[in-house]
């Protein structure tokens, strides 16, 4: 899609600090990160929301790259993963957001453990 930031990061039109990335997905570090890991999943391919996915495989590339950081950056330990849609979208391209370790919000659940 024309103009999507998340679209330029995974054609390499835009940088990011790239973490992973093959040929379906892109995962790159937040620029307004809330927690001290905060790393971006995003399909290559344009998708507005969840619901627009019409390729099984992208799901699955999607939850491949999240298992491979989790192991790479050895996050077992603890961490969320956090899907957003709707109006709590920031960016209209479907992405999760992978958190760990303290988070900006005290009262947050992952702080507590």
């Amino acid at each position: 899609m024309e103009n999507c930031i998340f679209c330029k990061i995974g054609s390499h039109e835009a940088s990011a600090q790239i973490a992973l990335e093959n040929d379906d997905v892109i995962a790159f570090k937040s620029i307004a990160p809330i927690a001290q890991t905060h790393l971006l999943i995003v399909p290559k391919k344009h998708y507005k929301a969840v619901i627009d996915i019409d390729d099984p495989k992208i799901m699955f590339a999607m939850k491949e790259a999240v298992s491979s950081l989790v192991a790479t950056l050895n996050l077992s330990g603890g961490y969320k993963l956090v899907f957003n849609g709707g109006r709590y979208q920031e960016v209209p391209h479907v992405h999760w957001h992978l958190l760990s370790g303290e988070l900006e919000n005290n009262s947050d659940l992952l702080n507590k453990l």
